[in-house]
């Protein structure tokens, strides 16, 4: 029996082979020394088939063996991101929308959304059809404090040159598995300002996720101390 921490230092320096899979070798973070690292803000294999019951193939975790972030990014992230991989499917196999995360977790339960729609409606790219990528994501777990008050194009500017703004669909899976696994609940009291538009041209956001639901809508433009960004990180390892 390998003990965990051989397993995790061997995996940092210089790669094992496990379970049928060649985990990472020198200069690379394998995810057991990413989940030393981050402690409860990992969420990995093992959260997505508890929570989501997603499991993946061998070769499917053969393209996420590697984390896509330097140990010393992690460490310096390990408070403020959530580092979580991410997937794009569901246990049928169908694609792993916020329309489809909202049949999933339905007004009788927790987590739930705060709002579902009562009759068919317009269809919305950014619920209907975008997914999140199979790829790990390292996500800011709050608002970052400069952002707020501030018009979503003034917000830009606060966003470092590894940072971007992510897709609506991604920050929803975040906050929704966060919460399965950890029972936090992110961004209670605030919207994130996402990466996408309406059919109506609107900026959508989504938080506010306290017991009455996650929120998640296409807004105008508007200045509010409860709007801001929860910068991604460009991942730092080729």
């Amino acid at each position: 029996m390998i003990s965990k921490a051989l397993l995790i230092r061997t995996c940092a320096l210089g790669g094992l082979f496990v379970g049928g899979l060649t985990w990472p070798a020198v200069g690379r973070v394998s995810p057991p020394l990413a989940r030393h690292i981050m402690g409860k803000n990992f969420l990995g294999v093992e959260e997505l088939s508890q929570h989501f019951h997603i499991r993946l193939t061998r070769e499917e975790l053969a393209k996420v063996r590697d984390i896509p972030f330097s140990e010393s990014t992690l460490r310096q992230c390990k408070d403020s991101h959530i580092l979580f991989l991410g997937v794009g499917w569901d246990t049928e196999g169908k694609p792993l929308t916020i329309t489809r995360l909202r049949e999933m977790f339905p007004v009788t339960g927790q987590p739930r959304f705060r709002s579902y729609p009562k009759s068919p409606s317009a269809p919305q790219e950014y619920a209907d059809q975008a997914t999140a990528e199979l790829r790990w994501y390292l996500i800011a777990s709050s608002l970052r404090e400069e952002s707020r008050s501030k018009p979503y194009w003034q917000q830009e500017l606060f966003l470092k040159e590894n940072e971007y703004r992510e897709r609506a669909v991604v920050y929803v899976y975040m906050i929704l598995l966060m919460f399965k696994a950890r029972g936090e609940r992110l961004f209670e009291k605030d919207l994130v300002w996402c990466n996408d538009v309406g059919t109506d041209g609107a900026t959508v956001a989504a938080g506010y996720f306290g017991p009455e639901g996650l929120y998640v809508s296409d807004w105008w433009v508007r200045r509010d101390h409860h709007f801001g960004i929860a910068p991604a990180r460009k991942p730092d390892v080729p």
